[in-house]
C-alpha cells in the first residue's frame, strides 16, 4: 500500500494533464515523505513542468531529501529559472544539501549581487545566513545599507546576524536604529545583539 502512494505522487507529478495544483502538492507530499527514490520525478519536474509553482515545491522537496545529486539541477534553476520564487527556493534548497558550500556561497553572492527580482534576492541573503558565509558579509552590508527594498535588508540583516559578521558592525547598528523600515530595525537590532555576545 505505501508503495502504491509513492508511485501515486510520481505519476501525479509527471502528468501534465493533472491541474498544476495538484502537481504542486504531490512535490510537496514528497518533501514530507523524504524517500530518494522521489528524486528523478523531482528533477524532471523542476527541469520541465510549466507552472512555477510545481517547480518551486519541487526544489524545496529536494532541499529537504538533502541528496547531492540535487547540486546540478538546482543550481541551474539558480542561474536560469524564469520565476523569481523557484530561483529563491532554489537557493534554500541548495544550503540544506549535505555538499561543500563553497561553490554554492560563490554562485548565491553573484546572484545577489545581479538579480533584480526581490523575492529571489530575499531567499539568496537568508540562504548565505543559513551557510554561515563570512565571504558573504560585505555584500550583505552593503546591501542592508543600500538596497532600496526593505525587504531585502531585512533578510540581509538577518543573515549578518547569522554569519556573525563583526566586520559590518557599525551598519548594523545604524540600521537597527535608523532605517526607515520597522522590520529592518527590528532585524538589525537582532543582529546587532548577536554581535553584542560575542564582542
Amino acid at each position: 500500500m505505501f508503495w502504491r502512494k509513492k508511485k501515486d505522487l510520481t505519476e501525479i507529478l509527471l502528468d501534465r494533464s493533472v491541474e498544476y495544483i495538484k502537481r504542486s502538492q504531490a512535490a510537496l507530499d514528497m518533501s514530507v515523505l523524504k524517500n530518494a527514490r522521489f528524486l528523478d520525478s523531482l528533477i524532471e519536474a523542476l527541469k520541465n513542468d510549466p507552472e512555477p509553482s510545481v517547480r518551486m515545491n519541487s526544489c524545496f522537496a529536494m532541499g529537504e531529501l538533502k541528496m547531492r545529486r540535487s547540486k546540478k539541477p538546482l543550481l541551474r534553476a539558480l542561474k536560469e529559472d524564469g520565476s523569481e520564487w523557484v530561483r529563491g527556493f532554489a537557493a534554500s534548497a541548495l544550503a540544506n544539501l549535505d555538499i561543500d558550500h563553497d561553490e554554492i556561497e560563490a554562485v548565491l553572492i553573484e546572484v545577489l549581487d545581479s538579480d533584480r527580482d526581490e523575492g529571489a534576492r530575499q531567499h539568496f541573503a537568508h540562504s548565505l545566513g543559513v551557510l554561515g558565509s563570512q565571504t558573504a558579509g560585505p555584500v550583505l552590508t552593503s546591501i542592508l545599507q543600500n538596497d532600496l527594498s526593505a525587504k531585502v535588508r531585512a533578510d540581509a540583516a538577518e543573515a549578518l546576524g547569522l554569519i556573525r559578521f563583526q566586520d559590518g558592525y557599525d551598519v548594523i547598528a545604524g540600521a537597527a536604529e535608523n532605517d526607515i523600515n520597522g522590520d529592518v530595525r527590528r532585524q538589525s537590532l537582532i543582529a546587532k545583539r548577536k554581535l553584542d555576545l560575542d564582542r
